[in-house]
């Protein structure tokens, strides 16, 4: 997708998919949004800018920290999201701002302590423009902290539910590695040549594997079927497809043996990206 498609995609219906699940994504990614701040460690009095901030949840927590003296701003392209956010913050009397815009052209304010993304930087059409944009916003020695997916091999979420859909699903398109999208930056060797290239400095890849928790409820399988029918590439998938009754027993076989103590856990490994300005 450009950078254009990706602005259709994420104001049209996924948008608001996306709006209904932030609860369950925040709890899901609990492991990742905790390693990512730690990482990150905002100090009090900084500017912060959060990429693909989404419905708000780390834009607030930094926020909350840097405080008075400081300021978050969350960049987003989904308007759906975006209203979230500012309904988030309203809630907790938060000063983070959220603004609708392209990151990768984005630059009404420079002098960045401390650029962050979960999730947010791997949907750019030119990633390497990209960073070379944002290491002009940010502030001489100022941080990059970013999450990104490691490669699909490694991130169970994603392709036990292809896998077990693969019978009634149509055939999948082979698809680009490097095309815009949740996986495009598993190659780590490939993301440090593009962040060198556009400055960035003092690089380090920190693996973090966690486990994501898709199910809530008395009835988790269930639950987590429901989950998998709403985010993630099974979920496109059966939308486009039209097959949403013929994928749940599929999808619910395929989860029981992820049942334990309640909780259905689809394992998943993520980058934490750390370098300088």
């Amino acid at each position: 997708m450009s950078n254009a498609e990706q602005i259709d995609y994420w104001n049209g219906k996924v948008g608001d998919i996306w709006v209904q699940m932030q609860e369950r994504m925040d709890l899901a990614l609990t492991p990742v949004t905790a390693a990512l701040l730690a990482a990150a460690n905002p100090q009090p009095g900084e500017l912060v800018l959060d990429i693909g901030c989404g419905a708000g949840e780390t834009t607030l927590a930094v926020n909350a920290v840097v405080g008075e003296g400081g300021h978050a701003i969350g960049l987003d392209i989904s308007e759906p999201l975006l209203a979230r956010a500012r309904t988030r913050a309203e809630a907790l009397l938060s000063e983070a701002e959220f603004i609708a815009a392209d990151a990768s052209a984005w630059a009404d304010e420079t002098g960045f302590d401390l650029i962050l993304s979960r999730f947010g930087v791997m949907f750019f059409a030119d990633p390497q423009a990209a960073f070379t944009h944002l290491h002009s916003l940010a502030a001489t020695g100022g941080r990059l902290v970013f999450a990104c997916w490691q490669p699909a091999a490694r991130n169970l979420w994603a392709t036990l539910p292809m896998t077990a859909l693969a019978d009634v699903l149509p055939a999948q398109p082979p698809t680009d590695p490097y095309a815009p999208g949740p996986f495009a930056f598993a190659d780590a060797a490939r993301v440090a040549t593009m962040l060198e290239a556009a400055g960035w400095q003092d690089l380090a890849f920190h693996s973090l594997p966690f486990e994501m928790m898709v199910s809530e409820g008395d009835d988790p399988i269930a639950s987590a079927v429901q989950f998998n029918l709403k985010i993630g590439p099974a979920a496109r998938a059966v939308r486009e497809a039209g097959i949403g009754d013929a994928a749940k027993p599929l999808l619910a076989g395929a989860l029981q043996p992820l049942l334990m103590g309640g909780q259905v856990r689809l394992p998943g490994a993520v980058w934490l990206v750390t370098a300088r300005a």
